[in-house]
This record gives C-alpha cells, structure tokens and sequence, in this order.
C-alpha cells in the first residue's frame, strides 16, 4: 500500500501536475489523521470495554460481600438476643432476697451464654481492595460510592465501638468467673461431663457474690441491648447498599 501511493505521488510529480499531487498529499495526511483517530477510538472503546467488565465483576463482589455481612449480622443478633434471655433468667434468680439454683443444667447453660460476645468485626475484602487500589474509580455511579463509604463508616464505628467498652466488659466479667473458681476446689474438665458444675460449693460461691455478678450481668446486657439494635441498623444499611449496586448491575 505504501510502495503504491509512493508511485503514485512519483507519476504526478513526474508529469508536473503540482496540483494534483497536492491535492493527493492532502488527502493521503487526512487519510492517515482518519486512521489514527479510528485506531484510537477503537483503543478507547476496548478500555471502556475493560473498564466496565472490572467494574461489573467488583459490583458482583461488593453485592456478595453484603450478602455474606448480612448473614452474619442476622447470627450475631441472634447471639445478643440468646444473651438477653440468659442475663434475663440469671437476673430472676439473683433477685430473689435468699437466691436458690433449682435447675443447675439451665443455670449454667444460661451462664454460659451470658459471659459476652467476643469480637465478630470481619474487614470487608473487596472494599479494602477497592479503596488501597485506587480501582473504586472504575464505579461510575457517585450515588453507589457514597452509600458505600457511609455504609462501611459506619460498621467501623460500631465495630471501634465494641472493641473499647463491651470487650472491657466481657472482660471483666470472665475475671470475676475465674477468681470465684479458683476459690473454690475448681480443677480443669477433661471431658464433657464438666462434673465441677454440680459442685455445690462453686455454686454457693457464686451466689454470695451475687451483687458483683449482678452488677457485671446487668453492664453486659445493656451492652446486648445496644448492640442489638446495632445490628439491626447494619441490616438495614448493608441492604440498601446492595440496591444501589444491584441498579448498576447489566
């Protein structure tokens, strides 16, 4: 193709019409601009093409992580409601003026339950990826990104939250439960049968320090209470996430 337009401006030259060659040097330079603009579209349309296969794959992602937060935040509440009922029963009893265990399986079944959660924050992957990145920019819808940031700003808060006053809690309360043990004939259960939680003096120990179990109870169950309806918030916000990224969905 080159050799022939090169003959070509040779045979106009060589037969002296100037203007004509000029007029074909015009044309061949629009010719080559038409061809690198054509080049660059198509250039640029592959981009935007991988640009909006990675941004369908990540909103894929985002809406699956939601799924998977959800799910977690619907067992974690569950926990704190279990919690509630056992602090609720344990309260029952301690509120008696001359406290009695009648059923020591449910008592320390509810004991158990009510000690306190340990911490459940898990980072979120995909938008920690996102954001170390610099990728979050392949998300072209501005309404989508900030209900992320919000939604995920908010998780953190709660989750800065748990970690500094309801972890100290728990805390002190698993200290209580281990000094009451250690004062009494407490040893180690090597199988299931935990036959130290019939002895009777671990129990009496543990109703004369009624008001301290009572007092710690009471903080771990606020605690429950609060988080609870953290949890419930979470569900909500991580729901309307996932529609907004399901509306940029192809």
């Amino acid at each position: 193709m080159v050799k022939l337009f090169s003959n070509i401006r040779k045979q106009l030259l060589g037969a002296g019409k100037m203007g004509k060659y000029l007029k074909y040097a015009i044309g061949e330079i629009i010719l080559v601009v038409i061809g690198i603009l054509i080049a660059l579209q198509i250039n640029n349309w592959n981009i935007e093409n991988s640009n909006s296969a990675q941004e369908q794959a990540y909103l894929k992602r985002l809406i699956q992580e939601l799924d998977d937060e959800m799910a977690s935040y619907t067992r974690i509440k569950e926990n704190f409601t279990n919690q509630q009922q056992a602090i609720n029963a344990l309260l029952a009893i301690w509120n008696e003026p001359n406290p009695i265990i009648r059923d020591t399986t449910s008592f320390w079944r509810n004991f158990s339950r009510a000690t306190g959660a340990g911490p459940w924050y898990q980072e979120p992957v995909t938008w920690t990826q996102l954001i170390q990145s610099g990728e979050l920019k392949l998300i072209k819808d501005q309404e989508a990104i900030e209900t992320l940031f919000k939604h995920y700003g908010f998780l953190t808060r709660v989750a800065a939250n748990f970690s500094e006053y309801p972890t100290q809690t728990t805390s002190d309360m698993r200290k209580l439960t281990a000094v009451t043990y250690s004062e009494t004939n407490f040893s180690i259960p090597t199988d299931d049968n935990r036959p130290m939680r019939s002895n009777p003096e671990l129990l009496g120990k543990i109703l004369s320090k009624k008001k301290e179990f009572k007092a710690l109870f009471v903080r771990v169950g606020i605690v429950a209470t609060f988080h609870k309806r953290q949890m419930e918030s979470l569900l909500e916000s991580a729901e309307n996430a996932k529609m907004v990224l399901k509306t940029n969905l192809l």
